[in-house]
């Protein structure tokens, strides 16, 4: 499925949601994303007496050791946070002797106290120590930016399944051209010439200088898009999609004379809304405008107006 542009937007959202809940829900929440992150993840689960051993999760090769607090209500929140990280980082200390790098993970705030105790550590285990250590604490942003923000779309929709998608559903079988065209900065074809169009359409339709740099960005896919049209096992979609630009354009007619606005609206149709908000979408759809337009599918074709020379 074709997402629409803003969908990391959508998908941080969803993640921030997850690290506002309290307790073991959000610690369950980090296990999950950490279990994506690293193909060899181990959260040990507590054995008797032996407990975890103050460890919420290992890592690449049991190098990495990770410790989890979800925030807890109450009116010493602080000094609970303070005290869990000295506890969590004493008992992995002395229960795994294979780690060389400790991450905190949290949603509590991170006040004063907390920093004292967790500078502390990191003063105590710095470069000239027995044993040196690199310490960090992560929070919801940092989880996002370093962890979950850096999953590809499968895994980020095994968390939050049923992001938003495009919504015309006269252009959705062109979802897997724009896929094609938006997954890959490969097969540009910078060298080749600019595919013919009528020497004066884009003067004769008026179309302001912004719009001709993106169909010149976009042209440089075409042979890509002819490609793709070739290898349909329906021979007749280049077709029916032409059609179905001449219908949208014509529609766009309707509401407003303004070819920039046009192209908006046509853009919209084909990438879905807030589709700037992603450069590869873009100009995947700079490229699908652009070629209907070459096509003569949408605006005027001035070699077919009487008297336009």
């Amino acid at each position: 499925m074709l997402l629409t542009a803003n969908w990391r937007e959508w998908y941080r959202f969803r993640h921030l949601q997850a690290c506002f809940e309290s307790g073991t829900k959000f610690e369950d929440y980090v296990s999950e994303i950490l279990s994506i992150y690293h193909d060899d993840f181990l959260n040990p689960a507590p054995s008797g007496s032996l407990g975890d051993g103050g460890c919420d999760g290992l890592a690449e090769s049991g190098t990495i050791f990770y410790a989890c607090y979800g925030k807890r209500p109450g009116r010493d929140a602080e000094r609970e946070l303070a005290r869990k990280i000295e506890s969590d980082f004493a008992r992995g200390f002395a229960e795994w002797d294979t780690f060389h790098t400790w991450r905190f993970v949290t949603n509590a705030p991170v006040g004063p106290l907390a920093v004292r105790s967790f500078t502390a550590l990191q003063q105590t285990h710095g470069v000239y120590s027995a044993r040196p250590l690199t310490l960090r604490i992560f929070k919801s942003d940092d989880l996002w930016t370093l962890v979950v923000g850096t999953f590809s779309f499968s895994e980020l929709n095994s968390l939050f399944p049923g992001a938003p998608g495009v919504e015309n559903i006269e252009l959705a079988d062109l979802l897997p051209l724009l896929d094609t065209l938006g997954n890959s900065d490969h097969d540009l074809d910078i060298d080749s010439p600019i595919a013919p169009v009528p020497s004066n359409k884009m003067d004769f339709n008026d179309l302001p200088e912004a719009s001709r740099i993106e169909f010149n960005a976009g042209r440089l896919l075409a042979r890509r898009i002819n490609r793709w049209y070739e290898e349909s096992s329906d021979p007749d979609l280049y077709d029916k999609h032409g059609k179905r630009f001449k219908a949208l354009y014509q529609e766009a007619l309707l509401v407003t004379q303004v070819p920039a606005e046009i192209l908006e609206r046509l853009y919209v149709s084909v990438a879905g809304p807030n589709f700037r908000m992603d450069g590869r979408r873009a100009n995947a759809a700079f490229a699908v405008v652009s070629y209907f337009f070459d096509g003569c599918h949408i605006f005027e074709d001035p070699t077919l107006i009487p008297d336009s020379a």
